[in-house]
């Protein structure tokens, strides 16, 4: 005796497959945005680290520089400030 499906069965069936779909699309566009923030986060440390090398090594120069020429490093922060003053007046 052949099983006879009906309307309402159809109906839930078709529903229960766009649902599946519709999750197994949601869960893939998590994982892919997932691993999209993951490799956001590790070129923000990379950059974060080059970006702490470089303050250190232009620390080390300016400090070299001012141990070997105080007189000069105290005129170019002396200049430095009253062109900073000058501009913020302007405002």
């Amino acid at each position: 005796m052949p099983t006879t499906v009906t309307k309402p069965e159809q109906m839930k069936k078709v529903a229960n497959d766009a649902i599946d779909t519709a999750e197994e699309k949601a869960h893939e566009t998590l994982e892919s945005a997932r691993g999209a923030a993951n490799k956001t986060v590790d070129k923000v440390h990379q950059l974060e680290t080059e970006i702490n090398d470089s303050v250190t090594a232009l620390s080390g120069t300016v400090s070299r520089y001012v141990n070997e020429k105080p007189l000069q490093a105290a005129g170019i922060a002396f200049a430095a400030g009253v062109l900073t003053t000058l501009i913020l007046r302007k405002r």
